[in-house]
C-alpha cells in the first residue's frame, strides 16, 4: 500500500521535524500546506523532501481537504505536527489487506508529561488513513471529521499525541479554542447566557472527565487536567455572554470613561 502522508503547518519549527522523522522511511511521499510560515518551519520540511504546497489558513476542515486533493496516492494519512507515527502502527498498516473505506485508530495524548489514559483521553480514536476513492471531505468548525462512502475498519496500534506542554500552552489553546465554541453556540442561536449556564458546563465537565471517566484518579497532571477541561468550558460560556451583550466590552468602556470624565472625576 502506498500511502500519502498529510501535514498541515504553520510557525511549527519546534515539533515538525520529529514528526517527519517519524514518517520519513515509511511514507511514499508527504505533503505539507503551509499557511504562512515565517520561522523555519519550510525549510526544514525541504530537508525530508516534502512536497509543499502554500495556502492562507482557512479552518482545518478545508485545509485537510485541499491536502487530500493534492496527494498523489489513493491511500493518504493525516498527521498532526505534535503526533508520532509509531513502529507498531507503521508496521500495521504495511501488514494490512485493505477492505474498508478508511481506519481509526487509537491515539496516546501526552498531557503535562504524562500519558493520560482516563479523563476520556484513551482511546481517542481518529479516523486517519483514508482510500480518496471514497473520500468527500472534512467537514465541522470544532472537531472536525471526514465524509466518507464506505465503512470504517479498526486498526489497533496508536499515534503519539505530544500535546498540552505546559500551563501556559494551554490557557494559550483555550483563548482560541473557546473563542470558536462561543461563537457556534452564538450562531446556533443559544437562549440568553445565565448565570447557571456558566456553573452547569463547568461542573458537567467536572462530573463527566473527573469522576465517570477518573480523571481525578490520575495523579496532579490529571487532577490539573480536569480543572482545566472544566474551566475550558466556563469560559466557552463565559464568552457567549460576552457576545450576546448588545454593546462590546471596548463601547461598555468608552461609555464609562466618557461619563466619568463628565462628571469630571478626573
Amino acid at each position: 500500500m502506498k500511502v500519502s502522508v498529510l501535514i498541515l503547518t504553520q510557525n511549527n519549527q519546534d515539533f515538525i521535524e520529529n514528526c517527519l522523522k517519524s514518517v520519513k522511511d515509511w511514507a511514499e511521499e508527504i505533503v505539507v500546506i503551509d499557511a504562512g510560515s515565517t520561522d523555519k518551519t519550510l525549510a526544514i520540511c525541504q530537508l525530508y523532501h516534502c512536497q509543499i504546497y502554500h495556502h492562507p489558513w482557512p479552518g482545518f476542515a478545508q485545509q485537510r481537504t485541499l491536502a487530500a486533493q493534492k496527494a498523489k496516492n489513493d491511500w493518504i494519512f493525516y498527521l498532526d505536527v505534535d503526533e508520532r507515527l509509531t513502529t507498531k502502527l507503521k508496521q500495521e498498516i504495511n501488514n494490512l489487506v485493505p477492505d474498508k473505506a478508511a481506519y481509526q485508530l487509537k491515539r496516546e495524548n501526552i498531557i503535562l508529561g504524562k500519558w493520560l489514559k482516563q479523563g476520556g483521553w484513551y482511546p481517542d480514536k481518529q479516523t486517519r488513513l483514508i482510500n480518496k476513492q471514497y473520500f468527500k471531505g472534512w467537514q465541522g468548525r470544532i472537531h472536525e471529521y471526514p465524509l466518507l462512502e464506505g465503512e470504517q475498519g479498526q486498526l489497533q496500534a496508536a499515534i503519539i499525541h505530544l500535546t498540552h506542554r505546559g500551563i501556559n500552552w494551554s490557557l494559550d489553546k483555550t483563548m482560541i479554542y473557546t473563542d470558536h465554541v462561543a461563537q457556534l453556540l452564538y450562531e446556533a442561536p443559544h437562549p440568553r447566557c445565565r448565570w447557571w449556564h456558566l456553573t452547569l458546563a463547568f461542573f458537567r465537565e467536572f462530573w463527566q472527565r473527573g469522576i465517570v471517566k477518573r480523571g481525578l484518579f490520575e495523579g496532579m497532571e490529571g487532577f490539573i487536567t480536569v480543572i482545566y477541561q472544566s474551566f475550558d468550558a466556563f469560559i466557552a460560556y463565559a464568552k457567549l455572554w460576552e457576545l450576546q451583550k448588545k454593546r462590546t466590552m471596548g463601547k461598555v468602556y468608552q461609555q464609562i470613561d466618557k461619563e466619568l470624565l463628565e462628571k469630571g472625576e478626573y
